[in-house]
């Protein structure tokens, strides 16, 4: 199980994860990120939680994008402890969006 958080700031509605590679291609957070299927929200944001950085920032689309000062504001109540909702998502959950990373073939 994993604990995903949930802010509002600016009309903008993040999802704040611990910081997990296998959720981190753009098909995956797309999906993670969908209104209907997916939890639903505008940003994601993967944060180290135990150091309290930023690992990356991405819109509801899967593409990382450059953060601007709604995205710091964000990142500040998560490591302040401060947000509006706690989603608990099950391992079944996620291994229905996860798509693995594409594997590099080299000739021989």
């Amino acid at each position: 199980m994993q604990i995903i958080y949930g802010l509002d700031i600016n009309n903008t509605q993040y999802l704040v994860l611990d910081y997990n590679e296998s959720l981190m291609n753009s098909r995956t957070i797309a999906s993670l990120a969908a209104y209907r299927g997916g939890i639903g929200a505008d940003k994601v944001i993967f944060m180290d939680m135990v150091n309290g950085a930023v690992i990356a920032i991405y819109n509801a689309e899967g593409q990382n994008t450059v953060p601007d000062m709604d995205d710091f504001k964000a990142a500040r109540k998560m490591i302040s402890g401060s947000f509006s909702r706690e989603y608990h998502v099950t391992d079944y959950y996620l291994s229905t969006i996860v798509v693995e990373k594409e594997l590099i073939k080299t000739a021989c």
